[in-house]
C-alpha cells in the first residue's frame, strides 16, 4: 500500500502537469510554440486520473473504518466528517465539471474557454492542497502555499511535458524559448518561495538538520539535491540552447527538454515518498515512535543515538563533495561537447549520489 500511494502521488502530479501544460500552450499563439496536439481523450484521462489518484491515500482509512461500521457507513463518515474526505469530495465534483467542460470546449481556441479550464484546474489544486500536511496544520494559509507550490510546479513541468512528448516538429522552438524561459524562472522562484514556506510549516520547532534523522528529512534532502541538476538543465535549455539552435538549425532540443522533465518526475516521486512520512514536528517523539530513517541506517557509519545533528567535514566527505561538483560540471561540459543527453543525465544522477554521500559522511548524531 505504501508503494501504491507513492506511485499514485507521482502520477497525480503528472496529471496536473499534463492539464496545466495543455491549457497554457492552447493560450500561446501558434507562431510562439512547437506544433502540439493533446487529444481530448488524454485530457479526460488526466482529469479522471486526478479524481482516482487523489482517493488512493484514503483507502487505508476506509478499510479501517469499514471493519467497525461497514463499507457504506465508512464512506459516508469519511466523506462528510473527515477533512481529507471533504477535500476529496470537492476534488471529485470539480473533476466531473472539468471533464464535461473539456468535452464541450477542449478544442475551442477562444480565450474565455481556456480561462474557464484554468479556473477549474485552480480549484482542483485547492482540493488537493486542502488534504495536504500544510493544509491540516495551518488551515487556509497552508492550503494557499501548497496550492501555489503545485500551480508553479504544474506550469513548469506541464509545458515541458507537452512540448517534449506531444510535439512532432521542432519548428518555432526559438520563439517558444523566449517566453518559456521567463515563465520557467518565475515558476522556479515561486517553487523556491513556497517550498521554504511549506518546510517552515511541516518542520516547525525542529532544526532543519535534525530532520535528517527521520525519513521525511531524508526525502526532503534528496529532493533538494535533485533541484540542483534540474536548475542546470533549466539553464542549458533556457540560455545555451538558444545559441546552439541559432548555430545549428537542424539540432533537436527535445531530448534535453525530456531530460529536464525526467528530473522533475524523479522529484515528484521523492515528494510522494516523504509526503507519506510523518512531518518532524517533534523529533524525539517521532524517533521514539517510528525510529530513525532506514536509509540512514544503510549509509551512516556512526552510532545512531541521539536527536540532534551537527556537521563535521572529514576528508571522505570533502572528496565526495569534490566528486559531486565535478559530476555537476560534467553535465554542462557534455552539452558543450555535443555528447548524448543520456551522459549528462547520468552525470546529474551521479552528482546527487556523491552529494548525498558527502552529506551523510559529514553528520554526527548527538
Amino acid at each position: 500500500m505504501f508503494f501504491l500511494t507513492i506511485l499514485s502521488e507521482a502520477l497525480l502530479y503528472l496529471c496536473f502537469a499534463l492539464l496545466a501544460g495543455t491549457f497554457i500552450l492552447r493560450w500561446v499563439p501558434a507562431n510562439s510554440k512547437p506544433p502540439v496536439k493533446v487529444s481530448i481523450s488524454i485530457q479526460l484521462v488526466a482529469t479522471m486520473g486526478i479524481a482516482v489518484l487523489s482517493f488512493i491515500p484514503l483507502i487505508q482509512l476506509v478499510t479501517h473504518l469499514a471493519k467497525l461500521d461497514g463499507l457504506g457507513s465508512a464512506f459516508e463518515n469519511i466523506l462528510l466528517s473527515f477533512r481529507v474526505g471533504n477535500a476529496w469530495l470537492f476534488t471529485f465534483i470539480i473533476c466531473i465539471v472539468l471533464a464535461f467542460y473539456i468535452t464541450l470546449f477542449g478544442e475551442d481556441k477562444r480565450k474565455v474557454s481556456i480561462i474557464g479550464e484554468m479556473i477549474l484546474l485552480f480549484l482542483l489544486t485547492i482540493g488537493v492542497a486542502w488534504s495536504s500536511h500544510a493544509g491540516s496544520m495551518q488551515g487556509v494559509y497552508g492550503i494557499g502555499i501548497h496550492a501555489l507550490h503545485l500551480i508553479a510546479v504544474s506550469a513548469w513541468a506541464g509545458v515541458l511535458l507537452v512540448v517534449s512528448w506531444f510535439s512532432r516538429q521542432t519548428t518555432s522552438w526559438l520563439p517558444f524559448l523566449k517566453w518559456f524561459h521567463l515563465t520557467a524562472i518565475i515558476c522556479f522562484l515561486l517553487i523556491v518561495l513556497s517550498g521554504i514556506l511549506l518546510t517552515n510549516v511541516t518542520t516547525a520547532e525542529t532544526d532543519y538538520k535534525d530532520a535528517l534523522l527521520v525519513s521525511y528529512g531524508q526525502g526532503l534532502l534528496l529532493k533538494l539535491l535533485f533541484v540542483m541538476p534540474l536548475t542546470l538543465f533549466a539553464l542549458i535549455n533556457g540560455f545555451w540552447m538558444k545559441h546552439r539552435l541559432k548555430r545549428e538549425s537542424s539540432f533537436n532540443p527535445k531530448p534535453w527538454v525530456r531530460a529536464e522533465f525526467l528530473i522533475i518526475t524523479i522529484i515528484f516521486i521523492l515528494t510522494g515518498i516523504f509526503n507519506e512520512q510523518s512531518p518532524p514536528m517533534n523529533i524525539d517523539n517521532l524517533i521514539a515512535h517510528s525510529g530513525y530513517a532506514p536509509i540512514l541506517n544503510l549509509f551512516y557509519q556512526g552510532t545512531l543515538e541521539g536527536i540532534s545533528v551537527s556537521f563535521i567535514f572529514t576528508e571522505v566527505s570533502i572528496i565526495f563533495g569534490i566528486l559531486a561538483l565535478s559530476c555537476l560540471g560534467g553535465s554542462l561540459v557534455l552539452f558543450k561537447m555535443k555528447q548524448h543527453v543520456a551522459l549528462s543525465f547520468l552525470a546529474s544522477v551521479l552528482f546527487v549520489l556523491m552529494a548525498y554521500f558527502a552529506m551523510i559522511q559529514s553528520i554526527a548524531v548527538n
